[in-house]
């Protein structure tokens, strides 16, 4: 899907899991809310509040219409996709594409899974 990041090597066994997957200069969604560089430490990057910038509206059109269509292809092939946030959208020009789709194959709880977990009528 074009809207899927590629990986470039996967390998598996037992007791953990391998991906790797091209590095881009951009960096993801996060990034670019953040001003921050893709290669900066991690406190470097997000804990600064003042650089924080919103997105134009053009943009959140665009990144959300290509997240939405990739989301619908996923439900209609019946694939859980629950790590979806900022951080795993990664920028590819004007695309986005999602990352991390093999963590529900792996048996990684969702993202949101702790605010699911708090109502009892959801299985």
């Amino acid at each position: 899907h074009p809207y899927i990041y590629k990986i470039t090597f996967a390998t598996a066994n037992e007791s953990s899991a391998l991906v790797i997957r091209p590095f881009n200069e951009k960096g993801t969604l996060k990034d670019l809310i953040y001003k921050a560089k893709p290669k900066d430490p991690f406190l470097k990057k997000y804990c600064n509040p003042k650089k924080i910038q919103g997105l134009e509206l053009q943009q959140i059109k665009t990144y959300g219409r290509q997240i939405l269509e990739v989301l619908k292809f996923l439900h209609e092939k019946g694939f859980p996709y629950g790590h979806l946030h900022s951080a795993n959208v990664m920028l590819d020009g004007d695309t986005c594409k999602l990352l991390d789709l093999e963590n529900s194959l792996l048996g990684l709880p969702s993202f949101y899974r702790s605010y699911f977990s708090q109502f009892r009528k959801i299985n």
